[in-house]
Order: C-alpha cells, then structure tokens, then sequence
C-alpha cells in the first residue's frame, strides 16, 4: 500500500516528508531512495508517546483505570499480543480491564457495540442513576 493512499496513516511524516524511518535497521537496509539513511532525532519521542507500556506504569492520579481493549483476530495491521500485553500490565496494576478477541474479524472490527455502551454504563454509574430516577 503506498504512503499516500487515503487510509495510509502519516505518524512518523514531517512537514512535507510523509515517511521517515522509525529503526536503524530500517534506515540502514532503505531501497526507497530516501536521502539520508537516519533516524531522525525526534523519532524516539514519537515512538514513546505511540506507546502505552511507555506510560501506564508512570504515576498519573488522573489515568483511567477502566479499560475496553478489542481486537480481531484477522487483524493485519496490530499483533494479537499487543492487546494481550497491554491488558495484563494494567491488570497488574488493579485495572479494570475487559479484554477480548473478535474471532475472525479484522483491522477496526466493532461486532458488540451494545455491550460497550452497557460497559460505559456500568463503570460510570449512570444505569444505577437511571433506575433510582424511575
């Protein structure tokens, strides 16, 4: 898939660059040409604010501690374990976390909308409100 299809996502582009490497050995091994075979000096911070793991673990009183994390399994763009990573680290911290796999789903899969909307009402109170208001 080429950089500049419309669903191609930019995240390591800069300015009028759409793509920069984001390894060495990326940079090192480049066939596309690009006319410096370095990482660029930002590209470490980048890959730290993209990654949770980088920050769940700093103390942050405000953080969330319910976590909705879906995956299919078909997906071809994020590994299965990186969903299974995140939810046990914030398990280890006590976070309530409902994790699971779409089976034979793909990328950006959404096949229980109704149990998220029941999830965000359970872990923010509002169905008890709604039934003492009746």
């Amino acid at each position: 898939m080429p950089a500049s299809s419309p669903w191609a996502n930019n995240e390591f582009g800069a300015g009028t660059t759409e793509a920069r490497h984001f390894t060495a050995y990326g940079a090192k091994n480049d066939t596309t040409g690009l006319a410096t075979k370095r990482v660029a000096s930002d590209i470490a911070e980048k890959l730290d604010l993209m990654n949770p793991m980088h920050h769940i673990g700093e103390e942050n009183a405000g953080r969330s501690r319910h976590w909705w994390i879906r995956l299919g399994t078909k997906d071809s763009d994020t590994s299965l374990t990186v969903s299974a990573n995140l939810a046990a680290a914030l398990d280890n911290l006590g976070d309530d976390v409902d994790h699971l796999y779409y089976w034979d789903e793909g990328h950006g899969s959404n096949v229980d909308p109704g149990d998220f909307l029941k999830w965000v009402a359970k872990v923010t109170g509002d169905s008890a409100r709604r039934r003492s208001a009746k």
